[in-house]
């Protein structure tokens, strides 16, 4: 079936979701009633939600070695947004995957901006 973003399903289970979402999920969710209503044994259903929950594990959290993040630092302050090449380069580089890079550079950036601001909003 089709996946749903983190984000998504924690705005479905706020109530925070809006109304286009909302109506994208309608008949996903119409189907899954309609199969639940239908479904004499419940254990098959909650063994169709272990296979679904195992289907959308988050990749794990990469762990950078001390030395390589000084090496992202020194590249960081040599430019703050590295275009995809520079991105590619820097990945083969230090033997990282591209969106570890890219993850690390967004995160990076974030960080410069926190702590641009001391006492941010509260």
């Amino acid at each position: 079936g089709k996946m749903f973003s983190q984000t998504t399903i924690c705005r479905f289970e706020a109530l925070q979701l809006s109304f286009k979402n909302m109506c994208k999920l309608k008949p996903l969710l119409q189907r899954w009633l309609n199969e639940a209503e239908n479904t004499d044994n419940m254990q098959e259903m909650c063994n169709a939600e272990q296979v679904l929950a195992q289907a959308r594990k988050r990749k794990r959290r990469t762990s950078i070695e001390t030395n390589v993040k000084g090496t992202l630092e020194s590249f960081f302050r040599k430019c703050v947004k590295p275009s995809p090449q520079e991105i590619s380069q820097i990945a083969e580089d230090l033997n990282l995957d591209k969106d570890v890079v890219r993850v690390w550079f967004c995160n990076r950036r974030q960080k410069g901006k926190r702590l641009l601001l001391p006492f941010g909003n509260e």
